[in-house]
């Protein structure tokens, strides 16, 4: 009986979520199932950024298009504006380009580094010399859209699919 009571509340609670989250904005064209897969020398590179810039004659708003590359070096891009996002890009033509933030595993910290400046020295040239080797994995030819000559196009119904190998550029 008291379960009775509770499946009126129960199923209006549901009822009111199914309409939660951010709505599609107004403008916002129909997206297509796109993704660009990153490597160096065959080997996937994870955690890249992918970033489109609409081409001429692509619909192009206040949204963005791009994705994170994933262990496979897979980025599957998504569509977002605000807090509302979705797989898949508009349909046109798109130039891309390529960032990551350099990862590298830490030198070990002397334990006198506060004292002892020679110490200190080689610590941190031991680090930036890790960082600018981390930093040689994307070309700096494909980290803007000044320079980057890679583009993809998502077309209606079947989007768009790019493999970009990074050794074959400078």
């Amino acid at each position: 009986m008291r379960l009775a009571k509770f499946v009126p509340i129960l199923l209006f609670a549901v009822v009111l979520c199914v309409g939660c989250g951010p709505k599609k904005p107004d403008g916002v064209p129909t997206l297509f199932p796109t993704t660009v897969t990153i490597v160096k020398s065959g080997t996937p590179v994870a955690n890249a950024n992918v970033i489109f810039v609409a081409g001429e004659g692509t619909a192009s708003g206040s949204w963005s298009v791009s994705g994170i590359t994933d262990a496979t070096g897979v980025a599957k891009i998504e569509t977002s504006q605000g807090d509302w996002k979705a797989p898949g890009a508009p349909e046109g033509e798109y130039k891309f380009y390529i960032t990551k933030l350099a990862q590298i595993e830490e030198p070990e910290q002397p334990a006198d580094i506060e004292t002892n400046e020679e110490a200190k020295k080689n610590y941190f040239a031991e680090r930036l010399k890790r960082l600018e080797e981390a930093s040689k994995e994307i070309p700096k030819s494909l980290t803007s859209t000044d320079t980057s000559d890679l583009s993809i196009t998502v077309a209606s119904g079947t989007g768009g699919a790019e493999t970009v190998d990074v050794d074959q550029y400078k």
